[in-house]
């Protein structure tokens, strides 16, 4: 998707898009199926938990490349603020796990799950019919809509980012209605815990989606920079929600990575200011933080087999009595 729709936005064959909406089927039910083979198996551990929504991470930043594409929408304020609004219910979703020690990726109505199925449809709806179905304007099919430049395309969008600010919304109600001090003494540990973690923790959360939002929606872009703004975000978000997640797992305080933090404020600030060569930065930054997040994650892994006595990846024989 990268080669054929480096903008995201133009040209290019279907085929690609029907590898993107099938991969993301297959991801989603796989993603169901990974915690029964690890029970089946007898394999549960916090290494699985790790892995399971630490690729989520990742995966949702693939995801929403993937929907960009499909839409054939350059980036710009529309898209920017769509995708960090869209990234914003799941990272709090393990903000109201630290707080609340369940984790719900939905209010009972609609959640990942749909929310994958959705952004496959219309993957998979661009490489049938092509990008064009988006564009579509609504005129055509509603003829007393006023607003003739409104298209198919900007529907999805808007419905996308309403249903993310209805989960937060959720989120932080729950949050915010339970009291600390309910919680287990075995889920509390040496957590931060009361109204003022709470906000806090998802002030920092806020801060990473506002700087996200301030870098995408820079429409001022030179050939090659869409793609590396959106992944230099997509791995800093990564190495965010997976620290939360880590400090959750340990009933750790929340210590948010400010070295990413930095990274993502450095690029969003350039884009407002102009000092450096928009893609030089992006390419640097992404330099950086690439072999950041790499690190960042294998020494997790490494410390979690070592204190477990586990192998990454591999099960261990059992022998029989």
């Amino acid at each position: 998707m990268w080669y054929y729709v480096p903008e995201f936005a133009g040209d290019a064959p279907r085929w690609p898009f029907l590898f993107a909406g099938f991969s993301i089927i297959f991801y989603t039910n796989l993603d169901c199926l990974d915690g029964k083979q690890a029970r089946r198996t007898k394999t549960s551990s916090p290494l699985g938990q790790l892995f399971d929504h630490g690729c989520d991470a990742i995966a949702l930043h693939v995801m929403l490349t993937f929907i960009q594409a499909a839409l054939n929408e350059p980036s710009w304020l529309l898209t920017g603020v769509a995708s960090v609004t869209v990234y914003l219910p799941w990272m709090t979703s393990h903000w109201e796990e630290y707080h609340t020690g369940f984790l719900m990726y939905g209010d009972g109505n609609f959640g990942i799950l749909e929310a994958n199925y959705v952004l496959a449809a219309a993957t998979l709806s661009s490489g049938i019919f092509g990008t064009w179905v988006w564009d579509y304007p609504l005129s055509g099919l509603v003829p007393a809509l006023p607003y003739k430049w409104l298209v198919v395309k900007h529907v999805v969008i808007i419905f996308a980012t309403v249903v993310a600010v209805i989960q937060f919304y959720g989120q932080v109600r729950r949050v915010f209605s339970q009291s600390w001090d309910k919680l287990p003494a075995s889920e509390r540990g040496h957590k931060e815990l009361g109204n003022g973690p709470r906000l806090r923790h998802l002030a920092y959360s806020l801060l990473l989606i506002v700087v996200g939002a301030l870098y995408l929606s820079d429409s001022k872009l030179k050939p090659g920079q869409a793609r590396l703004a959106t992944l230099l975000y997509g791995l800093v978000y990564a190495t965010f929600a997976t620290q939360l997640i880590m400090d959750h797992m340990c009933k750790e305080p929340f210590k948010p990575p400010l070295v990413p933090l930095g990274l993502l404020g450095a690029a969003a600030a350039n884009s407002l200011a102009g000092l450096v060569d928009g893609r030089l930065m992006a390419a640097g930054c992404v330099a950086l933080m690439g072999p950041y997040y790499l690190w960042y994650v294998t020494t997790i892994v490494g410390q979690i087999c070592a204190f477990l006595g586990i192998k990454c990846l591999t099960i261990t024989p059992k022998r029989g009595d």
